[in-house]
């Protein structure tokens, strides 16, 4: 079970196109307003994932403006290959994932953080952008007025309603199992 804001926009990405990779001119932020300070646009650029736009609530947990570095680099070194094959996953399966992580400020102080990350088409057909959200799941001030300086991740969750397999099913002719 995620965090409310996350589950809300899961649900809108969901309902773009009944769960399928939606193009990106389908989603109207004004659907999700309340969620902009916290939400992002990244751009595929080479092996990076650029921010295009980040929202306010983000420049001011990071500390810094986000705008055309990757979202990588908020993570730490041991964190950054799960980011990225979570990242590659959304791609590929055309569904969210959730990151659940932890930030930490430079005197160690933590907070529970919820990284979504769901694909988006581009005018060419194929997903060159991922619209995102960074939900802390606990109170800001458990940093103590510090920004995250790195983000550790714990795992990574499918959140999508990828339609799912139907059910092997074993058939049998006269007693005798055929498959």
């Amino acid at each position: 079970m995620f965090h409310p804001g996350t589950t809300r926009l899961i649900a809108c990405w969901n309902a773009l196109d009944a769960g399928r990779t939606p193009p990106r001119t389908r989603f109207d932020p004004l659907e999700t307003a309340d969620l902009l300070p916290q939400m992002f646009l990244l751009a595929r650029e080479d092996d990076r994932l650029a921010f295009r736009i980040a929202g306010e609530a983000l420049r001011d947990l990071y500390g810094r403006l986000l705008k055309g570095s990757d979202i990588f680099d908020l993570f730490s070194s041991p964190a950054r290959p799960l980011a990225r094959r979570a990242a590659l996953q959304a791609v590929r399966d055309g569904q969210p994932m959730v990151l659940l992580a932890t930030g930490r400020s430079e005197t160690g102080a933590q907070i529970p953080l919820e990284i979504l990350l769901a694909p988006m088409l581009g005018a060419g057909g194929t997903p060159d952008r991922l619209i995102g959200l960074v939900q802390p799941t606990a109170t800001l001030t458990l940093l103590e007025g510090r920004p995250v300086q790195e983000t550790s991740i714990r795992m990574a969750a499918p959140a999508g309603s990828k339609p799912a397999r139907p059910p092997l099913r074993l058939a049998a002719l006269d007693g005798q199992r055929l498959a």
